[in-house]
Order: C-alpha cells, then sequence, then structure tokens
C-alpha cells in the first residue's frame, strides 16, 4: 500500500509564508496563500512589473540569504535554480518549517492539490506528485459539473446548521436531509433564480417556518 499523503486544510489568516521565486510558479502560490489569509513574503530578484499583489504582500527584491524563512509557518522554494531551492529547503529542515519545493515535489513536505472555488466550497485534486497535469485536467472537468450555485447551496446547508437542525452529532439526519435536498433538485432551482420553487421544497422537507428568508438566503444577482 502506498502512502498518498494527508490531507488537510490549514487556517493560515496572519500567519506568514514565505515563497522563494517569483516566477509564473512563485507568484501562483503566494496569489493562493494571499486568499487564504496569510501574510506573504516573497523574496526575488525582480519579480515583474505586472505582478498584481505587488501592494499586498511583502516583496524583498534580492537573492535568498539564510535566514530569510525565520518565523514562517510554511515555506516554498520556487526559483529555477536547483541550487537555491535546495538551500531553501536546507534552511526550512533546520528550522523546522514545512516545505514545498516546486522542482522536488518527492523531497517536498507537503503538495499543493489542484484547487478550485465556490464561495468557501472548495474542491481540490491531488495525484500525491505523481501527475500535476491530470489533476489540473481532472480539476478543470469538475469545475464544470460544480457551478456557482453550489456556493449558494454552502449557504443554505450552513444556515440549516446554524438553525440546528443539523447538529455535528446528528450526522445521519445531517447527511440524509441534505440528499434530500440535492435529490429536490435545489442547485438547478437555485441555477435558475426559482425562489418560490427552493421555498417549496424547503417547506415540503423541514416545514413551513423555512424559507429562503426565513434563513437569511439571498439569491445571487444575475440569476433569472
Amino acid at each position: 500500500m502506498t502512502s498518498a499523503g494527508y490531507p488537510i486544510q490549514l487556517q493560515l489568516k496572519g500567519r506568514l509564508c514565505t515563497v522563494v521565486g517569483g516566477g509564473r510558479v512563485g507568484r501562483r502560490k503566494a496569489s493562493g496563500l494571499l486568499r487564504a489569509g496569510a501574510r506573504v513574503r516573497l523574496i526575488t530578484i525582480e519579480p515583474p512589473a505586472s505582478f498584481a499583489l505587488e501592494k499586498e504582500i511583502e516583496i524583498i527584491r534580492r537573492p535568498y540569504q539564510d535566514g530569510d524563512l525565520a518565523g514562517a509557518l510554511l515555506a516554498f522554494a520556487a526559483t529555477d535554480d536547483r541550487r537555491v531551492n535546495a538551500a531553501v529547503a536546507a534552511e526550512a529542515r533546520q528550522l523546522d518549517i514545512p516545505i514545498n519545493i516546486a522542482d522536488d515535489p518527492a523531497a517536498s513536505d507537503f503538495l499543493l492539490p489542484a484547487t478550485f472555488f465556490r464561495g468557501d466550497l472548495a474542491v481540490a485534486v491531488t495525484t500525491g506528485g505523481r501527475s500535476p497535469a491530470l489533476a489540473a485536467q481532472l480539476k478543470d472537468q469538475l469545475a464544470t459539473q460544480i457551478g456557482p450555485e453550489w456556493e449558494t447551496m454552502l449557504e443554505i446547508a450552513a444556515a440549516l446548521r446554524q438553525k440546528r437542525l443539523t447538529l455535528p452529532e446528528k450526522a445521519e439526519y445531517n447527511q440524509e436531509i441534505l440528499r434530500q435536498l440535492v435529490e429536490g433538485n435545489l442547485p438547478s432551482l437555485i441555477t435558475r433564480g426559482d425562489t418560490a420553487g427552493i421555498n417549496d421544497l424547503l417547506h415540503r422537507l423541514l416545514g413551513k417556518d423555512f424559507s429562503l428568508a426565513d434563513l437569511g438566503i439571498h439569491l445571487p444577482k444575475g440569476m433569472p
């Protein structure tokens, strides 16, 4: 049995993450970290002038130096120089900081899945580093099947939980209610902007006291 790693979602809000290398790969990693709320430090010789996040992260414009990872929760070696990446990895190991090495996934402490978002709903695909291209292709395929309506679906599920109808200790009830909502075509109703149809489904499954208004949910603008 091979090890595929342990999937985990880290809470990075306000935590320092250091990326060494301001090329395409490094900028992509910095963007993802920023989206997660991390405090991002990018060490690079000269990032492109078109880097859109330049005002939102700390950029140190010089070559990597030993000691640059101090205080970081996570580190990323993303230069196009294997020797520099190896030096970054060595410092990370010395400081017990998990390291992602762009050109050596097998030696990395963690890998980044191919991910897309629907609001707070994150869908991630990983191949354990064996084929990032396949992970990206499958992610794109799933993104066509899981549309923006699932952001509202999550809002409804969260609102039901907030009303204590789907408590964590009632996992079976929770799953059954969500299964019935999906089988009742709730995602399609959301896509069509069918407020009356959604309310009718909620009434049938949960009672007359439940509607979009009762849950504080508003369908996104732009829907029919």
